[in-house]
Parts: structure tokens; C-alpha cells; sequence
């Protein structure tokens, strides 16, 4: 059980630390940079501990492909907490599963049962609901203003890349060596921090102690994101595993805004989230018990 805390910890710790790069007015492209390095050294660290010292080819390529994504989606995912908030960001990020399920069966011909039809129709509603809401946020008096748009278009590609990525990890499970996990994670880390140190430099930043801290709990909260999900797994069923913390990190995450930051959430992304919830809940279910 304490596997499913750490997981969801971890989830939302990350979500939690951008936020406050943000609120602290931090250089986050150097935070950013330094997650992926820390990363990548617990990453590479643990596949010598494993013994996993061997990457093919097409595993590296993968890798180093999502490693890009990796960096797109957090830079969506910078963006979206500023202008729409880190509850309906989490939304946003969690709802995106719908696109490895839709590849799953376009490209894998794979059947969706019951729990994932249903799942993807109430995710794509409770998506719907918060991004209506963006567009037409409380009291603005039915007229969207510029935050709005940009909070919608940084939601939009939060929830696109993370499909991307989410593809990407099923491609992985499919047809690339079980045995790899660890040097997959971190080629990825490394593509990741390879493109934010180009971006860092073409950019002039400045790395402060407080970002290279936060940088580093970030990196680390990244990787434990991967590592408490494998962990959980060996002890539990995926029936239980990926409802529980998918769900538990769109509730932690909608508490956490609304207490800490009292970012303004109206009624319907309220009900978004709750919708958000129970679809995650029908989707994991499905993808564990299929």
C-alpha cells in the first residue's frame, strides 16, 4: 500500500515543485534541466544495481524520441499550471490515456471492453467541461480574455503530448526487451537533458542554489514517478494499482491547488474533476484486467 502513497506522492510532488518554481519566480528551464540530469543519474545508477547493462537499437531510438516529448510535455505542463491552475493541468495530463487506448486499437488491434469505451466517453467530457470552463472562466461574463486562450491552447498540449508519451510506453511494453526498462528510462533522461541544456544556452540562463535544489527534488520525484508504479505492481494487482493512483493524483492534486494556492475552480471543472476520476478509474481498470 505504501507503494501506491509513493507513487501518487511522487505524481503530484512534481506538479507541486513546478508550481513553486513558478511562484518563486524561478529560471524553470534551469529547473528543468537539472530534474533531468538527476534523473538520468538515478536512472543510470539503478540499471547498473540491476544488472541491465545492454540497450538495443531500437529501444535507444525510442528513447531518445521520448526524451523530446518528455521536455515538450513539461514545458506544456509549465505553462498550463500558470494560466490554468495545477488541478485542471493534472486533468488535462491524466485524461490523455484515451489516445493509447484509441492506438491500441487502430494500431494493435487490440479490443477495448466495456470499462474502456466507457471510460474514454466520460474522460473526453470531463476534459470537455474543464477546458470550457478555461475558455469561458467564472465571472467573465461569457467572454474569454487572452489568459484564457493561452490556458486552453498549454491544456490542449499538455493533454497531446502526454498521449504521444503514453503511446510511446506502450510501444515499449509491446515490442521492445522487458529487460531494458532501466536503460530506457535512461536514455530518455538523457535525449531530455541533452535538449534542455541546447535550450539553456541558447537562452542565456542562469542556474540559482534554489533552482538547482528544487531541479534536483524534481528530478528525483520524476524518476521515483516510474520507479513506485514498477514497485507497486510487484506487490499488487494492476486492477488495483493504476485506478488507485490515477485517481488519487487528480484528487490530490485538485485539493492541493484549491488549499495551497487557492487557484479558482468553478463548478463545472469541479465536475470535471469528479468525472475526470471515475473515467481514469474505468480506464486503468480496463487496461489492468484486459
Amino acid at each position: 500500500m505504501h507503494f501506491l502513497l509513493l507513487k501518487v506522492a511522487a505524481s503530484v510532488g512534481m506538479g507541486l515543485a513546478l508550481k513553486v518554481a513558478q511562484v518563486r519566480r524561478l529560471d524553470q528551464l534551469a529547473v528543468i534541466r537539472v530534474n533531468y540530469a538527476a534523473a538520468a543519474v538515478i536512472a543510470f545508477f539503478g540499471a547498473v544495481l540491476a544488472r541491465q547493462d545492454h540497450v538495443s537499437p531500437g529501444t535507444a531510438l525510442l528513447g531518445a524520441v521520448l526524451g523530446i516529448l518528455f521536455v515538450a510535455g513539461l514545458v506544456f505542463w509549465v505553462k498550463a499550471i500558470e494560466t490554468g491552475g495545477l488541478a485542471l493541468s493534472v486533468v488535462a495530463m491524466r485524461t490523455a490515456i484515451v489516445i493509447p487506448v484509441l492506438a491500441s486499437v487502430v494500431i494493435w488491434r487490440e479490443q477495448p471492453g466495456t470499462f474502456e469505451l466507457v471510460g474514454a466517453v466520460v474522460a473526453v467530457t470531463a476534459l470537455g467541461l474543464v477546458m470550457s470552463e478555461i475558455v469561458r472562466p467564472p465571472g467573465a461574463g461569457g467572454k474569454s480574455g487572452t489568459r484564457s486562450r493561452r490556458a486552453w491552447f498549454w491544456m490542449s498540449g499538455v493533454f497531446a503530448v502526454n498521449g504521444l508519451v503514453n503511446t510511446g510506453a506502450k510501444l515499449f511494453q509491446q515490442d521492445m526487451a522487458p529487460d531494458e526498462d532501466l536503460p530506457f528510462q535512461v536514455v530518455i533522461f538523457v535525449a531530455a537533458f541533452v535538449v534542455t541544456t541546447i535550450l539553456y544556452y541558447l537562452r542565456k540562463s542562469r542556474l540559482s542554489q534554489p533552482a538547482l535544489v528544487l531541479g534536483t527534488a524534481l528530478g528525483a520525484a520524476n524518476l521515483g514517478n516510474y520507479l513506485f508504479l514498477i514497485l507497486a505492481l510487484t506487490v499488487l494487482p494492476g486492477t488495483v494499482v493504476y485506478p488507485v493512483t490515477a485517481a488519487g493524483e487528480v484528487g490530490l492534486a485538485a485539493l492541493a491547488g484549491a488549499l495551497i494556492w487557492r487557484e479558482r475552480v468553478g463548478v463545472r471543472s469541479w465536475v470535471g474533476i469528479g468525472l475526470a476520476i471515475v473515467a481514469l478509474v474505468l480506464l486503468q481498470a480496463g487496461r489492468a484486467g484486459g
